[in-house]
């Protein structure tokens, strides 16, 4: 009897590890498309976990401010991985919405090694965690908005 459990156990340990996913990529939007403020960018991110890379593109309604990059450094693409892996990617909401107006939206996929795509829509960048956390490390606010 135990060489079964033990066989068993094993072959639940395989099928499980067989069966996991990898997160592979993100893709980031933030949009301030109607934000009141010219000073609220809109960033286009792409981080791929494979290579280990990202770009990060910054641009601006208003004139004055010019559109930029930037990367995110090896431990803040190590930190959003891990932000991501720890999440229940299954049971976050596909969508999170405010009742106010004029409010900038972000827009997350997040591909896996099996193909799937988890998509995420936030008016109002009010979400649940992880995704405050992504925001602040990723759209890096304290230097993007003017």
């Amino acid at each position: 009897m135990p060489f079964k459990s033990i066989l068993s156990a094993a072959l639940l340990v395989i099928a499980v590890s067989c069966t996991a996913q990898t997160i592979t990529k993100v893709e980031m939007h933030l949009s301030a498309f109607g934000v009141e403020s010219d000073r609220w960018p809109n960033i286009d991110v792409a981080v791929d976990f494979k290579e280990n890379t990202s770009r990060c593109k910054v641009s601006y309604y208003h004139p004055d401010y010019k559109p930029f990059q930037y990367k995110l450094t090896k431990d803040e693409i190590a930190k959003v991985l891990l932000l991501l892996e720890k999440a229940d990617l299954k049971k976050l909401k596909k969508e999170y919405t405010v009742t106010i107006s004029d409010q900038p939206s972000s827009t997350i996929k997040i591909h896996t090694s099996s193909g799937e795509v988890f998509t995420i829509k936030d008016y109002g960048l009010k979400g649940d965690a992880p995704l405050p956390e992504l925001y602040r490390i990723v759209y890096k606010f304290d230097t993007t908005v003017k």
